[in-house]
């Protein structure tokens, strides 16, 4: 009797064991949506909003903290957020040339620069960070973005690290 007891307590105690390593089917839903494949791909009318922008100064509009950037830069950059941030001190306004984009840097430029490249039509970022003579290169995956002729003496002649 006490042997056929104990499987059945094992047996009770793997099934539940079982039971809470299988994450419920809302659970592994939640964590899809919140991937930034699954980001990038869907909200397109924020994407689009971004386009009244065009002329404006990054900071007098707060850019970095509307939709889609706010979570799209933070996906992106991660900790490298506030660093991407300090090198946008002193930044250009929203431009375009196929795609929008900002060319930044601190006070100080030989400190760091960034530039932040905006495909809407894709929904897709591209992050230049600068420093020491080096270009570190954070994209969304996919086909690289299209740099804009005015970017193009900021990178040249740079160590690029992807």
């Amino acid at each position: 009797m006490l042997p056929r007891f104990a499987i059945l307590i094992v047996a009770i105690l793997l099934s539940a064991c079982q039971e809470k390593s299988t994450p419920p089917a809302k659970a592994l839903a939640k964590n899809e949506a919140s991937t930034p494949d699954l980001f990038f791909k869907k909200n397109q009318a924020e994407w689009d909003s971004l386009l009244q922008f065009i002329g404006q100064n990054p900071q007098d509009i707060n850019l970095w903290e509307r939709p889609p950037l706010k979570h799209a830069l933070r996906l992106l950059l991660g900790p490298q957020l506030n660093v991407f941030k300090q090198y946008m001190e002193k930044c250009s306004p929203v431009l375009q040339d196929k795609v929008l984009y900002i060319r930044g840097s601190m006070q100080d430029e030989s400190k760091g620069q960034a530039y932040l490249l905006i495909d809407i039509e894709n929904r897709k970022l591209e992050v230049g960070l600068i420093s020491n003579g080096k270009l570190e290169v954070l994209s969304t995956p996919g086909e690289a973005i299209r740099l804009p002729d005015d970017l193009k003496p900021l990178t040249d002649n740079l160590s690029i690290q992807m």
